[in-house]
């Protein structure tokens, strides 16, 4: 049988553990259902197809949201499009600068209401239960498309994983801000924050890619 701590600073720092798992508990579900969620997307089972719908609707979303109500989104109707879109995307632009910030901003939010190593592990279970799935869904993708699985299949696979951990760090993020303020009001403005409407369009099969000038490339 296990002995009891010898004196009550051991039991201080387990209450203290305590208190932390379950401060995290919002999050860790949150981040659950999410990866669940992911896990069954149909990831780019609509590359190419017109941009119509709830496309149409999203991408229109994810520009205002981004601060570029001004762009539209341009269709790219092949692999090789999409290949030299990604490959000619400016590391530098607006676009990929307005999403940096967010992202760093989100990580800031969540890395206040958990440790580092705590969203490490969620973020790396993510990834490791989003791996098969993304490579199986571009290789089906690639061999639909009579393409050979070439450098664009990891360019898209490494893009659907960059989009996931966005839209999850979105949803960690007003998990704790619920959490902590008990307003819902952020879990609905959460449902339009840039990073997870982007990722909702991974969601529907679709992959945008740069934005170039006002025009965002979607595949």
């Amino acid at each position: 049988m296990r002995e009891p701590p010898p004196n009550g600073d051991e039991w201080q720092a387990s209450a203290e553990s305590l208190l932390a798992l379950e401060a995290e508990i919002p999050l860790l579900s949150a981040l659950r259902e999410f990866t669940e969620r992911a896990a069954r997307a149909r990831w780019f089972a609509e590359l190419g197809e017109p941009i119509d719908g709830e496309t149409a609707r999203l991408a229109r979303l994810y520009l205002d949201a981004l601060g570029f109500p001004d762009a539209e989104p341009l269709p790219v109707l092949s692999w090789d499009d999409a290949l030299d879109a990604a490959e000619s995307g400016d590391l530098n632009s607006e676009g990929w600068e307005a999403e940096e910030q967010l992202r760093a901003a989100l990580t800031d939010r969540v890395l206040a209401g958990v440790s580092e190593d705590g969203l490490g592990v969620m973020l790396a279970h993510l990834s490791a239960a989003l791996a098969e799935p993304l490579a199986e869904m571009a290789d089906e993708a690639l061999m639909m498309a009579d393409e050979p699985p070439d450098a664009i299949r990891d360019l898209a696979v490494g893009a659907a994983q960059q989009a996931a951990f966005g839209g999850a760090l979105a949803l960690a993020a007003a998990a704790l801000e619920m959490a902590e303020t008990d307003d819902r009001q952020a879990g609905e403005e959460a449902l339009e924050h840039p990073l997870l409407l982007r990722y909702r369009l991974f969601e529907l099969g679709r992959w945008p890619l740069a934005l170039s000038g006002r025009s965002l490339n979607l595949f």
